[in-house]
């Protein structure tokens, strides 16, 4: 069935002079547009031909109309008015130029809305003004909201998503809870339990084949079943929608989430591996899971399960510590010189007495990435954790532990940092294998770093004594950029620190995956894609990058 739904109709009559009263004939045409134009252009669009479900978008349409008012008849006229917007209509569509737009369906429409909304466009287009009061709400509650209106327009939007390389993004803009809700309105509806004989070995054939292309899982179900289900409609769509398939995949991660907590799990799979079932049974206990088990002992071998169980990692599962979603995940990127130049060992051996409650290292390059960040933005990062994580601390210290510290401080300690920088400096570009950074002049320019514009981030002597450390680092940076190594830090900051990120934390690892980036293609370029560093500050752990 073909709607039309207009946000705004404007009409200007032209009446002839003749006419002894004009107001009388603006009220029998308004009478006539708002109570009868609306059912007599729905009876038109029984004309309709096209059969799919596309969504048509018109910004502007103007049609003129000639009635002839010595016509009694108000249906006719309604009539006539409907029949010439209804040809209007066809004809901007036919012509489908500027300021027409068509999505394929609702569920596409959707999916384009998110993407755009995830990327912050969203409010730049016309088309998407019936979402117009979600700005006041934040972005997870907006996704909610959109996906769960219609859950059936929501699991295919999700699908369009996946289907696009868009799933995860959107995924990374929602807290655990939210993600959680989608799932069960989208994608886990009230149903029957139906599934036919020889099922569950085509699902898990598809389970393997989607794990082995490289699908990494996380700590969370809810999560995991979302971006497993849909990654596997988008390779076999035949399987789906299937809301029993979504339950089978819930319950296999319940399992392998039971099986990693086993005290004996080598054991366990063992047993499965050599079809001895009752044994594994008992193992796992007093389980809600004991049905799931019993049904993959009439339907496929112990070594089937066992090999599943094994690609979803339950030898190796290192469940995800945290995640964090930032504006300002490439700052990450500034470890590299940061271990280059040894600046951890020196921060924490420096003239800088030890604070209270938190790491000397910490505070410093929590303070150093405030100042590459400049003070436009790090007005806003304070409060970052991503900054903390860089930093390898637990938190962002708050203002009252940066101004405490800052006062103990006197002139002579501020020298004496200064001067062992410029030592430490010139020692470490001297070493041969730092090539790339030997050529590095000292920085002599620092009104970008400077903060002193807001002493509540950092006091004027403190900050001074650090502008030529932060300079360093960021200079460093450019320099592994090849062509891009004159750029300046506005330029620096702009298109790789501030960049949209999403920081996944493992007890041995950090990942940072970058969801915008306006010039991600160089950091490729110049090997960051490939690179793993081992961060001693961050607690030992690898830090490694991932571009969309």
């Amino acid at each position: 069935m073909q709607t039309i739904a207009i946000r705004q109709f404007n009409v200007q009559y032209n009446v002839p002079r003749s006419l002894d009263n004009p107001a009388n004939v603006q009220r029998r045409m308004d009478q006539i547009v708002s109570q009868l134009l609306a059912q007599t252009l729905e009876n038109q669009l029984a004309q309709w031909n096209d059969a799919d479900d596309a969504l048509y978008f018109i910004e502007q349409l103007h049609f003129d109309l000639p009635l002839d008012l010595t016509q009694n008849d108000d249906r006719q006229l309604a009539k006539i008015w409907a029949g010439a917007l209804y040809i209007s209509i066809q004809h901007t569509l036919r012509q489908a130029g500027r300021g027409v737009i068509c999505f394929r369906d609702r569920s596409t429409f959707i999916a384009s809305f998110l993407e755009d909304l995830i990327q912050g466009r969203a409010w730049d287009y016309w088309y998407y003004a019936e979402f117009a009061e979600l700005q006041s709400v934040s972005l997870g509650q907006a996704i909610l909201n959109v996906l769960t209106l219609d859950r059936d327009v929501g699991r295919e939007a999700l699908l369009e998503l996946t289907r696009r390389d868009s799933l995860e993004r959107l995924l990374t803009r929602l807290t655990d809870a939210e993600v959680e809700a989608i799932a069960t309105q989208c994608l886990l509806p009230p149903s029957p339990t139906v599934i036919l004989p020889n099922t569950y070995g085509r699902w898990i054939d598809g389970l393997r084949s989607l794990l082995s292309s490289g699908m990494a899982l996380t700590s969370v179900i809810a999560r995991d079943v979302t971006r497993l289900y849909l990654g596997l409609l988008r390779q076999q769509p035949e399987l789906g929608p299937d809301v029993n398939l979504v339950r089978f995949i819930q319950d296999i991660l319940l399992l392998r989430q039971a099986v990693v907590e086993l005290s004996d799990r080598s054991q366990f799979l063992s047993l499965l591996a050599v079809n001895d079932w009752t044994e594994a049974r008992r193992l796992l206990g007093r389980s809600p899971l004991q049905p799931l088990l019993i049904t993959l002992m009439r339907e496929m071998s112990g070594v089937k399960v066992v090999e599943l169980l094994q690609e979803l990692q339950v030898e190796d599962s290192q469940p995800m510590q945290s995640r964090v979603v930032t504006e300002y995940g490439g700052i990450f990127l500034l470890a590299g010189v940061i271990a280059d130049l040894d600046l951890d060992h020196f921060l924490q051996n420096c003239p800088y007495p030890e604070p209270d409650g938190i790491s000397k290292t910490g505070l410093l390059l929590y303070a150093i990435a405030l100042q590459c960040l400049g003070l436009e933005n790090a007005t806003q990062a304070i409060s970052d954790q991503s900054l903390a994580v860089f930093a390898g601390l637990t938190k962002p210290p708050d203002s009252a532990q940066l101004q405490t510290y800052a006062d103990s401080l006197t002139p002579e300690i501020h020298l004496a940092f200064r001067r062992q920088f410029q030592a430490h400096r010139e020692a470490c570009l001297n070493r041969p294998e730092l090539f790339m950074l030997s050529r590095l002049p000292r920085p002599t320019v620092f009104d970008w770093f400077s903060l002193s514009g807001d002493p509540e981030l950092l006091k004027p002597r403190w900050d001074a004594a650090l502008l030529e450390v932060s300079a360093t680092v960021l200079q460093g940076f450019a320099a592994k950029l090849g062509a891009f190594s004159d750029s300046s830090p506005a330029y620096l900051c702009r298109n790789f620190l501030k960049s949209q990120s999403e920081i996944e934390m493992y007890t041995d690892r950090i990942s940072i995956h970058f969801l915008t980036c306006p010039l991600q293609m160089v950091l490729r370029m110049a090997g960051f894609e490939d690179i793993c560093w081992q961060i001693t500050w961050m607690e030992g752990r690898s830090l490694s990058f991932q571009f969309d």
